[in-house]
């Protein structure tokens, strides 16, 4: 659906606009701007200065790569140095970066109800995939354990789960328990993962 279509739809479906107080947006919307509790404190203002306007780096700013990695060594009691942050001018070059360093024993696994660009990413990654399938029987969330089914697979190929949370446009959450169980079976030797619209300080949805 385009986004009028999802506009109206949750107009007629909820009585009012997605954005109104009290709605939940479905992907698109008005951002919260207010604090959410237990979070960290929003900035009142931000000064932007004539080096801030120079082109950025292919990688990021410095700076701002810097700045990510202290938040969340502060807040969450990470260990990130910067070189672990890598800042994109938006979703697809930074999905299209990853994919095409892959090596050829890499075998992406998609759920057949994602968001459409990842498949056009993964054509044009020359990247070997396969498709997790979203059913009316496993709720359009299939379980974790199904992106890493190493059925059928010879000892060499490692799998690259891509999965989108919340999920577009399902509107699942994989979250607490579950979300540990993800990414522990992602760390896993041969296992990996991707992990788009991963917004932090993201509520619980139990999407559609």
């Amino acid at each position: 659906m385009g986004i009028y279509e999802t506009l109206y739809a949750f107009r007629d479906s909820f009585g009012q606009f997605m954005g109104t107080e009290g709605t939940h947006p479905w992907s698109q919307g008005f951002p919260l701007t207010t604090p959410l509790p237990g979070g960290p404190e929003l900035p009142s203002s931000v000064e932007v200065n004539w080096e801030d306007r120079f082109y950025p780096k292919a990688w990021g700013h410095p700076q701002l790569r810097d700045a990510i990695a202290q938040h969340y060594n502060r807040f969450y009691g990470s260990s990130i140095a910067p070189e672990n942050v890598m800042v994109f001018a938006g979703g697809r070059p930074g999905i299209f970066t990853v994919l095409a360093f892959l090596k050829h024993h890499v075998e992406a696994r998609i759920g057949n109800v994602e968001w459409p660009a990842y498949l056009d990413i993964l054509t044009q990654s020359e990247t070997s995939w396969r498709v997790i399938p979203f059913t009316r029987e496993n709720g359009f969330h299939p379980p974790n354990s199904a992106y890493f089914d190493r059925s059928g697979l010879n000892s060499k190929t490692q799998l690259l789960a891509v999965i989108s949370n919340p999920g577009n446009p399902t509107g699942h959450t994989r979250c607490g328990a579950e979300l540990e169980e993800l990414i522990a079976m992602a760390e896993q030797p041969k296992n990996g993962i991707l992990l788009d619209e991963a917004y932090e300080m993201f509520h619980e949805s139990r999407g559609v």
